[in-house]
C-alpha cells in the first residue's frame, strides 16, 4: 500500500498540468482518444527557449550534429586585494590587473557528442606596487603577454532530461602547458606567469534541468594536474582542485535572459605540489548577467563576476563581455 501511495504521488507531480495552463473545458464533453493524442504530442513538442548558457560554467546539452559554433570572450580583471589562508581580505599592495580573451570553437562530430578548444590570450599587469615587494632593481611595475593553457574537452550526453530527471552530461578534458610557467623572472613581479605548468586531466559531469520559465545547470569536475617543473621559486605548479559551479536562467523576452552563476574552485595540496608559486586556489564568487540575441547566428552576454570568498589566492572583480556565432 505504501509504494502505491509513492507511485501515485509522483505521477501527479510530473504529469498534472496547472488548470491555468490548460484552456476553457467544454461543459459535459470528455476529450476523444485523438484529442488526448494531439494534446500529448503538443506537450511533447514543447522545447526550453533558446539561451546562449553560462557565460562561466559549462552547458550541458551538446550542440547538434554537424554544427559549429565560436565564442569570443573578454575580461578584465581588477585585483582590490589578496584572500589569507584563514579566509580574511588582504592588501594587494598595489594595482594589479589581468586581460583575459579565450577564443572557444565548439563542434558536434556525432549525435549526443560535443567537443571543444579553448585557446586564451592573457595580458597581465601591475604598477605601483609597495616598495617592500618591489623587484630585485626596484621594479614597480610590470607586465607579460601571451598565449595561456590550451585546452581540449569532450562531453557526451549520457541521460537525456525528462520530467522528473535533469539531462547529464559527461566530460573530459586535457589542459595543455602552451602557457609561460617556467624559468620566471623577478623583475616581471609575477606577471609572466600565465600558465599552469602542468597537464592537467578534467573529468566531471554538467547537469541540466528546465523547471519552466528556469533554467539550471551545474558542474562538478575534479581536475588533476601533472607538474612539469620543479622548482619552488622560479617555476609554477598546480595543485588538485575540484570544480563546482551552478547557474540559472531566466528568459525575459525572445532576445533578453537573464542569467546568475556562483563559481567556485576548492583546491588541496598533496606530495606532487611543495610550497611554491602555486595556481590555482580555493575561491567562490557569484556573476549575475544578461543575455542578448541579435539574430538567430548572433548573440551577446556580459555580467561580472565577484569573487566573494576564498583562501590563500587573489580576490578579483572582473567584468565579462562574450560574443557567440552559431556556423
Amino acid at each position: 500500500m505504501f509504494l502505491m501511495l509513492i507511485f501515485f504521488i509522483g505521477w501527479v507531480c510530473c504529469s498534472v498540468v496547472p488548470a491555468a495552463a490548460q484552456g476553457p473545458a467544454v461543459i459535459m464533453e470528455k476529450p476523444g482518444p485523438e484529442k488526448a493524442e494531439e494534446e500529448k504530442k503538443e506537450e511533447k513538442k514543447e522545447e526550453s527557449p533558446t539561451t546562449c548558457g553560462p557565460l562561466i560554467s559549462d552547458s550541458c546539452i551538446p550542440i547538434e550534429e554537424h554544427h559549429a559554433s565560436l565564442q569570443v570572450l573578454t575580461a578584465l580583471s581588477f585585483y582590490p586585494g589578496l584572500f589569507s589562508p584563514n579566509w580574511r581580505y588582504t592588501s594587494a599592495k598595489g594595482n594589479y590587473h589581468t586581460f583575459l580573451m579565450p577564443v572557444k570553437f565548439t563542434y558536434g562530430p556525432a549525435k549526443n557528442l560535443e567537443m571543444y578548444v579553448i585557446v586564451p590570450f592573457i595580458n597581465n599587469f601591475c604598477n605601483s606596487l609597495d616598495a617592500s615587494i618591489a623587484g630585485p632593481n626596484g621594479e614597480r611595475s610590470a607586465s607579460y603577454a601571451g598565449i595561456g593553457d590550451i585546452t581540449a574537452v569532450a562531453k557526451y550526453l549520457l541521460l537525456e532530461e525528462t520530467g522528473c530527471r535533469p539531462a547529464v552530461t559527461v566530460v573530459g578534458g586535457v589542459g595543455f602547458p602552451t602557457g609561460h610557467a617556467h624559468h620566471l623572472n623577478p623583475a616581471r613581479l609575477g606577471q609572466d606567469a600565465i600558465g599552469t605548468g602542468a597537464f592537467t586531466f578534467t573529468t566531471g559531469v554538467n547537469l541540466y534541468k528546465w523547471l519552466k520559465p528556469f533554467q539550471f545547470y551545474s558542474n562538478i569536475w575534479l581536475n588533476s594536474p601533472v607538474n612539469l617543473y620543479t622548482s619552488s621559486s622560479s617555476s609554477v605548479r598546480s595543485r588538485e582542485f575540484v570544480t563546482f559551479n551552478l547557474a540559472v536562467e531566466y528568459p525575459i523576452t525572445k532576445k533578453w535572459v537573464a542569467l546568475l552563476e556562483m563559481y567556485s574552485n576548492w583546491t588541496w595540496t598533496n606530495i606532487t605540489t611543495p610550497q611554491g608559486f602555486q595556481s590555482p586556489s580555493t575561491l567562490l564568487g557569484l556573476m549575475p548577467g544578461i543575455e542578448y540575441f541579435i539574430t538567430e547566428k548572433w548573440a551577446l552576454s556580459a555580467g561580472t563576476a565577484f569573487d566573494l570568498m576564498g583562501k590563500a589566492g587573489s580576490r578579483k572583480i572582473t567584468p565579462l563581455l562574450s560574443v557567440y556565432y552559431n556556423f
